[in-house]
């Protein structure tokens, strides 16, 4: 059975409706690795900035060393209620312990204030055990005072959604079993924050090896972008020339993959994302400040043509339109805001 992604990190219902599944079959032994694993039963289904961080997802697996695992969460928010002065910033960072202290994460986030409509946070990375062990994999929630988040925190709360709200679209944590060593996840742009003024494009490219692969492949990516309403934040919106405090800006994504050739033979093998998944223009209104969009490409099946080799090149496009220039942001080595993937084509579980 074909399996799919959700308009930002998955494309359909996951399975199950109870707080943590394991999706492997039969119970692991002890020390053994265990499978596939879906939080769908958040700690809260309200949260208060008073708080200012929660743990809204928490879940353990076993690992042998050397395992590749896809890590995934996605927030999806109702409404926010009495935000003040008018917004909040909210931030994702998802995140997994090693059994010796090691954390690797990534994080995403944007604004919210009363009356926006509801929207989805998807946060992703793989990444390989150092050792052999339990490991803690956390999904919290951060609300501040956009711009202030270093002093105390602001109010309001803000209302997520849970399977039993809405069954098609839901907040969740999924821990994928052991992958292929091949499959990956890169920081993206390498060279850390990338500025796209209006009328302007970022080309992101990259290579993966799928030799090993034995379908098909996924490649695809998500993206952390940020209007340019000010030029002090991100740093790198000092060289987008005219802002608009109250701005919008327009971004509109790409995403090809080309089988590469071997020498002196030829492929004709190409595939690119399409509207339903992710290749299509956006608004990022100045309310709103940063967003997050998921492209990608499902179900890549390498040709085994006699011209064809194994490679995947992978072209990434951000183009920015009218209004306000854009910033990818890349994150920080330890912790990536922004990623380009590649998994096997069926690692993520099936609606039912």
């Amino acid at each position: 059975m074909t399996r799919r992604l959700l308009p930002s990190l998955f494309s359909a219902v996951l399975v199950a409706a109870v707080a943590l599944i394991p999706m492997g079959g039969a119970s692991a032994a002890p020390g053994a690795s265990t499978g596939e694993q879906l939080d769908v039963k958040p700690t809260k289904t309200s949260l208060n900035a008073t708080q200012r961080h929660t743990n809204l997802f928490v879940a353990s697996f076993q690992a042998q060393a050397r395992e590749t695992r896809f890590i995934g969460t996605e927030l999806v928010v109702l409404d926010a209620k009495g935000t003040s002065p008018n917004e909040l910033f909210l931030g994702v960072t998802l995140s997994c312990k090693s059994p010796s202290g090691t954390v690797t994460s990534a994080e995403a986030g944007r604004n919210v204030w009363p009356a926006g409509s509801s929207f989805m946070i998807p946060v992703s990375f793989t990444f390989v055990t150092a050792e052999t062990g339990k490991y803690t994999c956390s999904t919290n929630v951060m609300m501040c005072d956009p711009g202030n988040c270093t002093s105390p925190t602001g109010t309001g709360t803000v209302r997520i959604v849970t399977q039993s709200m809405n069954p098609k679209s839901f907040s969740f944590l999924y821990i994928s079993t052991a992958l292929p060593s091949w499959a990956q996840s890169d920081r993206v742009p390498s060279s850390g924050d990338q500025i796209v003024k209006p009328g302007g494009s970022l080309p992101i490219t990259d290579t993966f090896d799928a030799s090993d692969a034995a379908g098909p492949v996924r490649i695809g990516a998500i993206l952390s972008i940020t209007n340019c309403i000010e030029k002090s934040f991100p740093t790198a919106c000092k060289r987008a020339g005219t802002t608009n405090l109250q701005g919008s800006s327009t971004v509109k994504l790409t995403l090809t993959l080309t089988q590469e050739s071997v020498p002196g033979g030829s492929c004709n093998n190409t595939a690119s994302a399409t509207p339903a998944t992710g290749a299509r223009s956006s608004k990022i209104t100045w309310q709103q400040h940063h967003a997050v969009f998921s492209i990608w490409v499902p179900d890549f099946e390498l040709s085994t043509a006699d011209g064809c080799g194994q490679g995947v090149d992978v072209k990434l496009t951000v183009s920015a339109g009218q209004g306000n220039a854009v910033v990818v942001e890349a994150g920080s080595k330890k912790k990536a805001t922004s990623i380009l993937y590649v998994i096997p084509g069926d690692t993520i579980p099936t609606s039912i």
